[in-house]
C-alpha cells in the first residue's frame, strides 16, 4: 500500500462563539478544535473531525449536540478555537483526518472513534501551513 503526503492551509482561528457562525463556510472540510494548554498557555489541538457542512458541524458543537462527551464539556467550560480546511472529496477528508490524528494523537478522540482514512494509504503525512 502506498504513502501519501497531503498539503493543507488552515483557515484563521475562530473563537468558538455563536457570534462567529457567519465566519464558517457551509462546505465540506476537515476541522480542528483547539484549547489552551494549562502548562504553558499555548493552544493545542484537542479534536479533529470531518464534515460535509462545516457551519452545521460548528453549530452542532456550540449547541452541545456533539456525541463526544469530553469535547462537549470542554466547549462549554473553556475558551476554544475552531479552524478548518475546505475539502469536498469524502475520501480526501477521511485521509486528512487520519493523517492529522496519526501526527498529533488528539486528546479528545476516544479509542472507538480513531479515524480510519479511506483505506487507500498505509501512511499519510500532512504538511500544514497557517493562513
Amino acid at each position: 500500500m502506498a504513502e501519501a503526503t497531503l498539503r493543507i492551509i488552515w483557515s484563521e482561528k475562530i473563537e468558538c462563539r455563536n457570534e462567529n457562525t457567519e465566519s464558517i463556510p457551509s462546505t465540506g472540510g476537515v476541522y480542528e478544535i483547539q484549547g489552551r494548554k494549562t502548562s504553558d498557555g499555548t493552544y493545542t489541538r484537542r479534536y479533529v473531525g470531518t464534515s460535509t457542512d462545516l457551519k452545521e458541524t460548528y453549530l452542532k458543537h456550540l449547541g452541545g449536540n456533539a456525541s463526544n462527551e469530553k469535547l462537549r464539556r470542554f466547549l462549554k467550560e473553556k475558551k476554544s478555537f475552531f479552524r478548518y480546511v475546505k475539502i469536498n472529496g469524502d475520501s480526501t477528508r477521511k485521509d486528512l483526518e487520519k493523517g492529522l490524528y496519526s501526527k498529533y494523537k488528539h486528546s479528545f478522540v476516544d479509542a472507538e472513534h480513531i479515524p480510519s482514512g479511506s483505506g487507500k494509504y498505509a501512511k499519510i503525512n500532512v504538511e500544514e501551513t497557517n493562513q
